[in-house]
């Protein structure tokens, strides 16, 4: 998130007026007629003067930004400023209220680890780690200035003087948000100990004092706790917030990789006494984009460099296990914070309805040109991919507490449709093959075993039908997401124009994905069709194996029903396939839907069938009276006198009962009767 935000950052802005902005730039919850204020610059100076100003932004009180225990934060982005930090302000703004009552007062230090961190470092010292939160929905705008950011230290430019901060007493949480490609992992998720700058950390570990340069998160992680063992400081916690299956876990793992390949000692302290707990962060933040600076200038009359914009739906879900105590997060927001001692349905939700449904989007809707998230789940042929991809990943999942998943896709559908911050597609489209790895591969292999399992009952029992005889059974949506990955980066769109892939393993899928899709466009075959065919198969097997491994290269149907979708949209076009895909949707639909609607009248026939005379009479005599007890005063209709007049109450309970049993049945209507 971080690069992606300097590579936004650093265009040029465009007429804020212009097609593709006008509705963004419109902000439809501000006053039309309100005269134009004075723009002051964030930082904690001027925070009397903007509220002075009259600024709708919500500002911390003097006071607030006061802490006696410490989150040390790697990989400050808009996502973590999302959530965190601001929940952590929240707490803090409480707290200083009076409203919440809690011995410890938590603030947060920002660390920049990476050479791209140097611009947040300098915005947010500049802001006295002030920074301005844009929360944009179809119901409703607001801003607030987030203060629970009471230090930053940028690690390459003096590593002894951040370490020691690091290392003092009152830090006791190490978070965490470097996305999945921070945590170099091989497709089997143990750590990458190959990968340059982990090799250069695990050379150059000095013993006692861990490393004089940190170059990873584990590295600095590792050499925290190394030198609070040894000053007696004790344990602290380690809380990953990546978007990652069981990100708690996986921190773990690959943390105590390194350290076991450091120093064994320190790892078995860490497996003892460190915690690692899971968490599910559920916020959609794009990048920011000039646009936001200047609506948050115009509307709220603050100068902010790097603003953050969010929807407004948040949930998090964290695992209650910490060494050294934690804030009380659910107590500053209990409807958007739980802790728990199981986090694994909710996260597993979230990544594979929301996280995988975002990278299965972002391809093929730039595939049709689009740019923007909402303007491309406008699109009918787009829409019905996605809602179908959704419905596929779903049985992936099992129960989970309080959720209603079908309700939880709709509103996913609805939220992806957000006009008011308009998400760019490339931003879901970065690391493309570690989202897919993180997020399906699991849920890829748990399908295997189940439609194996399922395969062998049915081979067994000839009795035993599948629940939904209209629809293919299988991955085929998933399969066509992944053939979209594919062509998207094989390079060039149907024009031959170039399209850029940001991915960490573009150097090896590339070619992969160019072989895969050779002959692009139905053109003539040069040389043996047949072993063209299977040279595309192989490359598509191969693609892949390189995002899943070899388990799920393994599976023929799967890889089988990628290819068959490459080899159409190899012969069409993206749009073409899609367009396909919802007319397919629209046939399973409307022949489901004439199935309920038969099935119905048969239940309403059987039902009337299986009513007796007497309780039919009973349901005319009722309606028929029903208009002359209305017509009567309201005092008279509540007197027992009225209620007998209507047939008194034992045939009443009788008439309501068998009323509606019999909704749907075909009874005729006596004269002046209602039924």
């Amino acid at each position: 998130l971080s690069a992606a935000g300097d590579a936004a950052d650093e265009a040029a802005l465009g007429d804020e007026a212009s097609g593709d902005w006008l509705r963004f730039a419109f902000n439809p919850f501000s006053e039309p007629a309100a005269p134009k204020r004075q723009a002051l610059p964030l930082c904690a100076a001027n925070l009397a003067a903007i509220g002075a100003a009259g600024s709708a932004a919500s500002l911390p009180a003097q006071g607030s930004r006061e802490a006696t225990a410490h989150i040390a934060h790697i990989g400050v982005g808009g996502f973590h400023r999302s959530h965190l930090a601001y929940v952590t302000d929240v707490l803090l703004t409480k707290q200083h209220a009076g409203e919440v009552k809690a011995a410890e007062r938590w603030g947060i230090i920002g660390v920049g680890l990476m050479p791209w961190d140097k611009k947040m470092a300098e915005v947010l010292t500049k802001q006295d780690g002030l920074y301005s939160l844009l929360l944009r929905g179809n119901a409703a705008a607001s801003a607030r200035v987030i203060g629970s950011i009471l230090e930053f230290v940028f690690v390459p430019a003096d590593p002894e003087a951040a370490l020691a901060r690091l290392c003092s007493a009152s830090v006791r949480i190490v978070s965490l948000t470097v996305t999945e490609k921070g945590y170099y992992r091989c497709t089997d998720g143990s750590l990458d100990r190959t990968a340059p700058l982990v090799k250069q950390d695990i050379d150059e570990w000095g013993g006692a004092r861990g490393l004089a340069q940190p170059r990873t998160a584990f590295g600095l992680i590792c050499t925290i706790l190394q030198r609070r063992r040894s000053a007696g400081l004790g344990p602290l916690t380690v809380l990953s917030c990546d978007n990652m299956p069981m990100n708690g876990s996986v921190c773990r793992a690959v943390t105590l990789d390194f350290a076991s390949a450091v120093d064994p000692d320190l790892a078995a302290w860490m497996e003892r006494d460190v915690a690692f707990p899971n968490s599910m962060v559920d916020r959609i933040t794009p990048a920011t984009e000039n646009e936001h600076r200047e609506l948050l200038r115009s509307e709220y009359g603050i100068v902010d460099e790097w603003p953050v914009i969010a929807e407004p739906f948040l949930q998090w879900v964290i695992e209650d296990s910490f060494s050294a105590g934690r804030p009380s997060w659910e107590l500053a927001m209990p409807n958007d914070v739980m802790l728990t001692a199981d986090v694994e349905p909710y996260e597993l939700m979230k990544l594979r309805l929301l996280n995988s449904s975002h990278s299965a989007l972002s391809y093929a809707a730039m595939l049709c040109d689009h740019v923007f998230v909402d303007d491309a789940l406008a699109d009918p042929d787009v829409f019905a991919f996605l809602r179908a991809y959704m419905l596929e990943v779903v049985k992936t999942l099992g129960s989970v507490h309080g959720v209603d998943l079908a309700e939880y896709q709709r509103s996913l559908l609805e939220r992806f449709s957000n006009a008011y911050i308009k998400d760019k597609l490339a931003r879901l489209a970065l690391d493309g093959s570690q989202k897919f790895m993180n997020t399906l591969q699991h849920a890829l292999l748990y399908y295997r075993a189940q439609q194996e399992l399922v395969c062998e009952v049915l081979a067994k029992s000839s009795w035993v039908a599948p629940a939904h005889k209209h629809a293919k059974e299988g991955t085929d949506i998933v399969a066509l997401a992944l053939a979209a990955f594919m062509r998207y980066a094989a390079g060039t769109d149907a024009s031959g124009e170039p399209l850029e892939l940001v991915d960490p393993l573009t150097d090896a899928l590339r070619p992969i994905a160019v072989r895969a899709y050779a002959g692009l466009g139905g053109g003539p075959c040069i040389g043996d069709p047949a072993a063209a065919e299977r040279g595309r198969l192989e490359a598509t097997r191969a693609f892949v194996e390189t995002i899943f491994g070899a388990e799920v290269a393994g599976w023929e149907a799967f890889v089988s029903n990628v290819f068959e979708h490459a080899d159409r949209i190899r012969r069409s076009t993206m749009r073409d396939v899609l367009r396909q895909c919802r007319l397919s949707q629209r046939r399973i639909v409307r022949a489901e839907k004439e199935e309920c609607e038969a099935r119905l009248k048969e239940l309403c026939k059987t039902d009337e069938l299986l009513t007796s005379r007497s309780e039919k009479d009973a349901v005319r005599r009722f309606y028929a009276e029903a208009p002359a007890a209305a017509a009567s005063s309201d005092s008279a209709a509540r007197t027992p006198a009225a209620a007998n007049r209507v047939g008194g109450p034992g045939l009443r309970r009788v008439a309501t009962a068998t009323a509606a049993s019999l909704r749907g049945a075909r009874i005729s209507a006596p004269p002046g009767g209602r039924v």
